[in-house]
Formats: C-alpha cells, structure tokens, sequence
C-alpha cells in the first residue's frame, strides 16, 4: 500500500468554480492504497462529484518529492 493525491477534475458551480480562480485539475484528498484505481474508489467516500467530473491519482511520494525540489530550489525576491 502506498500513498496517493487525488485529483477531480471539471469545474462545477457546486465544488469547483472556476470563477472562483479554481483549477480544472485540482487535488482534493490523499488517501492510502493498493493502486490509482482503488485511491479514486476510496476518495469517492469523502469527496463530492458533480455531472462531468471524474477522479484520477497518482503516487504521492513523486509529487512530493518534485514539492520538494521546487522549494529547496525557490528563492526570495
């Protein structure tokens, strides 16, 4: 088991507007699992899904470390 972002992805006035400067593509929960497929069947428990909206995940440990690059990377203006 390991660790992954989930991401829902389209807009809806309910739970992503993009009005409100929301993302198309945005990570809504992190859930532990055997694979993307089961961390998408285990978020649809906590997390809201309009007409048109889907969930996609991927491991959480390369994410974090690309996180982890940018900030050791970043710089102060």
């Amino acid at each position: 088991m390991q660790w992954y972002v989930v991401y829902r992805h389209g807009w809806s006035e309910a739970n992503q507007n993009a009005a409100h400067g929301l993302p198309e593509k945005m990570a809504v929960t992190r859930v532990q699992a055997g694979g993307p497929e089961e961390a998408c069947r285990l978020a649809e428990r906590e997390v809201t899904l309009s007409e048109g909206q889907h969930l996609s995940a991927e491991p959480a440990e390369e994410l974090d470390a690309k996180e982890a690059a940018l900030n050791r990377t970043a710089r102060a203006p």
